[in-house]
């Protein structure tokens, strides 16, 4: 009955308004019950009693010592105890002697401003007192009700019957109603979104994918927020997963229809002679190579995705790592009529696999040269900045254009072939993997382009902390020489 958010959220402000409200009519009770009310009219009462004694005795020429009689008469008639104490504080007349004494102060001190005053067992009583010219002093007294014995008293019945009760169950329906209406409207403020979230989440199983308003309450909007986010990268992941099977599918089936048609020609005997044997098998062995530099590709980023790809981090020389890779590239410049030039300032020492960032600047290096039009430049420049050291790569090619930069990135995407000079496909991998492999050494790969004018390549990689271990080791290799 209750496993709904909104029925709880009913019970729930139905039990506070419940316990709200017997708290409330606990405290209002044991407040009568200890009290005012039934004490001012006691008192009320009291001074009722002492106005009609003054008139009678003020009109009569009689002794207040000599009228024990007239006391124990007006006792009885007005259920009142009357104490007669003289000046010196002593008692000369109690109409209830059987009730335990009660001692006046003395001069010095005062009765309590509360009309209160104890007996010599600790009762309370509630008084008035009038003190006569000759300085008698006449006490009226009614025991002060509480407590339990008040539970017993018709006067709190009466009142609790008449005034209290019918007030307070006014109030708490009230309340009551008023806590309803309201629980209605909290539950539907927070379970609204919280409904939309769940047939959003149905209609993602359904392969929907549509984002949430954001509504209700901060926390359900944080919520519905991270709800959003999620689904986005869900359907951003399934994406790249189709993607990633088209791209694959696709890449393996052109090189995989050259082997299968030549191989098929061999065996049926239509590639006869010698040259187009050795033909045939150069094709597949050229995309065979093709196929598996597609496949180590694509375990490199497997294994990184998966964070199980090893770096052999030692100390590197940048300045002759780019050496390396600027002469081994230089003959290929050569062929694509292309001037490849290299400045490198003294850079201080980093940490990496040198092998791995090899691969990085000569994938770079090579896309540049493919990309740059016969007597056009490519230039690799390198200078330490701060605690990072930046290699750029620049070419004097068409560029790229700006709505491809944040794409060329992705994996498997292809800037228009067109603007390679031999048309030589590329598995759309390379810059991918060169990201990959910069960000797993704590740096980073940006690119600038403008179409006409050329692409600027720039690889940033930190360099040595002043407490990193390489450090000691290079400070400390001259004294083993």
């Amino acid at each position: 009955m209750f496993n709904s958010l909104r029925a709880r959220l009913w019970l729930t402000y139905a039990i506070i308004i419940f316990l709200i409200l017997s708290i409330l009519g606990l405290g209002i009770f044991v407040y009568i019950i200890r009290n005012p009310i039934i004490d001012r009219q006691a008192i009320q009462r009291l001074d009722i009693a002492l106005s009609f004694i003054q008139r009678q005795l003020n009109d009569s020429s009689l002794s207040l010592r000599q009228n024990q009689e007239y006391f124990n008469r007006l006792s009885k008639s007005l259920s009142i105890r009357l104490l007669l104490f003289s000046p010196e504080r002593k008692l000369l007349l109690d109409t209830e002697p059987e009730e335990s004494s009660i001692l006046w102060p003395d001069n010095d001190q005062k009765p309590s401003l509360q009309r209160r005053i104890n007996d010599l067992d600790g009762n309370t009583w509630l008084y008035v007192s009038w003190i006569r010219p000759k300085g008698d002093i006449l006490v009226l007294a009614l025991p002060r009700q509480g407590g339990i014995q008040l539970l017993k008293s018709s006067q709190l019945r009466q009142i609790l019957r008449d005034d209290f009760l019918p007030s307070f169950f006014r109030a708490g329906l009230i309340a009551f109603v008023l806590a309803i209406i309201f629980a209605a409207w909290m539950g539907s403020w927070i379970t609204a979104p919280l409904k939309e979230i769940e047939a959003a989440s149905e209609a993602v199983a359904a392969g929907e994918y549509r984002q949430i308003s954001l509504q209700g309450p901060d926390e359900v909007k944080n919520l519905a927020g991270s709800y959003n986010e999620m689904v986005q990268k869900v359907h951003s992941t399934q994406q790249s997963q189709q993607d990633f099977v088209a791209n694959v599918s696709h890449e393996l089936k052109t090189p995989l229809t050259s082997i299968q048609g030549f191989s098929q020609a061999i065996l049926d005997g239509t590639v006869d002679s010698k040259e187009s044997l050795q033909k045939a098998a150069g094709i597949i062995k050229i995309e065979a190579d093709r196929m598996y530099r597609l496949v180590v590709d694509l375990l490199d980023l497997a294994r990184f995705d998966a964070g199980t790809i090893n770096l052999d981090r030692k100390k590197l020389d940048l300045e002759d790592l780019l050496t390396n890779v600027v002469n081994r590239l230089k003959p290929q410049a050569g062929n694509a009529r292309v001037h490849l030039t290299l400045d490198v300032e003294t850079l201080p020492t980093c940490v990496g696999d040198r092998d791995r960032l090899a691969q990085v600047f000569t994938n770079l290096v090579d896309n540049a040269i493919k990309h740059t039009p016969f007597e056009g430049i490519v230039g690799v420049k390198a200078w330490s900045e701060s605690d990072v050291v930046r290699i750029q790569i620049m070419d004097s090619g068409e560029g790229i254009p700006e709505e491809q930069l944040d794409r060329i990135f992705e994996r498997f995407y292809k800037i228009d072939k067109s603007r390679k000079k031999d048309g030589e496909p590329g598995t759309g991998l390379g810059l991918a993997i060169a990201q990959q492999i910069t960000n797993a050494h704590g740096g980073q790969i940006t690119v600038k382009s403008t179409v006409g004018e050329g692409s600027v390549f720039e690889v940033i990689l930190p360099v040595v902390k002043p407490d990193d271990s390489t450090v000691s080791i290079r400070r400390k290799e001259p004294d083993l020489l």
